[in-house]
């Protein structure tokens, strides 16, 4: 069984799946406002037993690692690495913005976009099945979208989108879909469904090696802080 964390958001949670069909068994999701420090364990508790599982059928989790959340994306790696102590588990990572594109049902074209605060958001560009078409980035609003003309329709979702959605609807017009609601979070089925991919393409790996992808340094990096986050990631052992 593959156990799938998502923590890069406010809307986060977990999902408990079958190897090679990528059947969902269970999905909690745990909305705005909660504690992942409090919540994320509990949820794994409660897929294990609306999945009929303990957590000795789990052989891998897959590991949403950013961009997103400071503090969720370490929350997710500690109890991934907690999950993983003194037992042959792997861990697959999963890119957040990857997983988001997949919930825009085989668009063409999809720009996932997470709010990154300071008028910033984190932005990709993906194809229908999750591959990259651009790298991920964090970058103002109007220059990432004005990069985006004439490419054709691009399928909008994620909360950065419903942040900028009138920024998106001036520079883009009708080149642009929008896509809201829940669908515009990242899910932890989704992160499932893709780690899955991944583990059949060979990328699961050691807890030790899995680092977390911020895009940019983290707060207590900018403050000169030691124990600070790398721009491109961060291992924690």
């Amino acid at each position: 069984m593959l156990l799938a964390i998502e923590t890069a958001t406010d809307v986060g949670g977990v999902a408990l799946l079958e190897f090679d069909e990528g059947s969902l068994r269970a999905e909690i999701v745990l909305g705005e406002g909660t504690s992942y420090n409090a919540a994320l364990m509990p949820a794994i508790d409660q897929a294990l037993r609306t999945g009929g599982c303990t957590l000795d059928t789990v052989s891998v989790i897959a590991l949403s690692v950013g961009p997103g959340s400071f503090t969720g994306l370490r929350i997710g790696l500690a109890t991934a690495l907690g999950l993983c102590f003194a037992t042959d588990r792997g861990i697959v990572p999963v890119p957040t913005l990857a997983a988001l594109s997949l919930q825009a049902e085989g668009a063409p074209r999809i720009a996932p976009a997470l709010d990154a605060r300071k008028g910033q958001v984190y932005a990709g560009l993906y194809g229908p099945e999750g591959e990259p078409l651009a790298e991920d980035r964090v970058t103002d609003p109007l220059p990432w979208l004005e990069s985006l003309k004439g490419l054709g329709p691009i399928s909008f979702l994620g909360p950065g989108a419903m942040l900028y959605r009138n920024e998106i609807e001036t520079v883009l017009g009708n080149e642009a879909r929008l896509i809201m609601g829940g669908a515009s979070w990242p899910r932890p089925a989704t992160v499932g469904r893709l780690g899955e991919r991944l583990r059949k393409r060979g990328a699961t790996r050691v807890p030790a090696e899995v680092e977390l992808r911020y895009l940019r340094p983290a707060e207590a990096e900018n403050r000169g802080d030691s124990v600070a986050g790398h721009t491109r990631g961060e291992r924690i052992t």
